[in-house]
């Protein structure tokens, strides 16, 4: 087995008897020779855990194996070298009435300022809320009101003649009282009120610019 020592002597059979420092496990071995106890030392493999995992130790170990028949023998000498544990300090509990005291102490303390949880804007007075209330309201009614619509083109009296004489045509040709030359005849002057009409919206300002007649449709 690899790190694996003896001290040359031989036993029928061995029993554990510690686990220790490989450094005093060499001296012991030694020793034990000294005193005619057969032993070895091997490294510790270390425990299985509940999950049938192999715990390691914290830092290596041997464990040391002498013959069964002489195994007191071997931890007097055991315990001869090696040295006594160190004390543990015993834990300190915890003092709950102290700490309890200094709970009531800050909770009865009256804090030496205090910052404001709101912003500044929002600490003012009722005159001042009123003030701002009044100037967004105004604010408010001030919108945009559109200029009112321009009035409507007045027709020239060639236009208006020119719709009139259609409406006539078309009264006829729709009614037809005198036969059918009247609405013939009611049908060209209906062409020609229509020629009219776009002629007389050609685009341009009037030949007279006395004549107040409106727009040009």
């Amino acid at each position: 087995m690899d790190g694996a020592r003896d001290n040359g002597l031989r036993a029928g059979n061995y029993a554990p008897v510690a686990e220790l420092d490989p450094r005093v496990a060499d001296e012991l071995l030694s020793t034990l020779r000294d005193r005619g106890i057969a032993a070895y030392a091997v490294p510790a493999a270390g425990s299985v855990g509940g999950s049938m995992e192999t715990r390691l130790p914290p830092r290596p170990m041997d464990r040391l194996y002498v013959d069964d028949q002489r195994t007191a023998e071997a931890r007097e000498l055991v315990d001869e070298h090696t040295p006594p544990p160190e004390p543990q300090p015993e834990p300190v509990s915890p003092d709950f009435e102290a700490s309890w005291q200094q709970v009531l102490t800050s909770l009865q303390s009256t804090p030496t300022h205090m910052t404001t949880p709101w912003p500044e804007r929002e600490d003012l007075t009722l005159a001042e809320r009123e003030r701002d209330y009044d100037e967004l309201e105004r604010e408010q009614e001030e919108h945009f009101v559109p200029p009112p619509a321009p009035p409507l083109p007045r027709l020239r009296r060639a236009t208006l003649g020119a719709l009139a004489t259609m409406a006539l045509c078309l009264f006829v040709m729709i009614t037809d009282p005198a036969g059918r030359l009247l609405s013939v005849l009611a049908f060209f002057v209906f062409v020609a009120a229509g020629a009219s009409l776009v002629y007389n919206m050609r685009p341009g300002p009037p030949s007279d610019p006395d004549d107040d007649d409106g727009a040009v449709v």
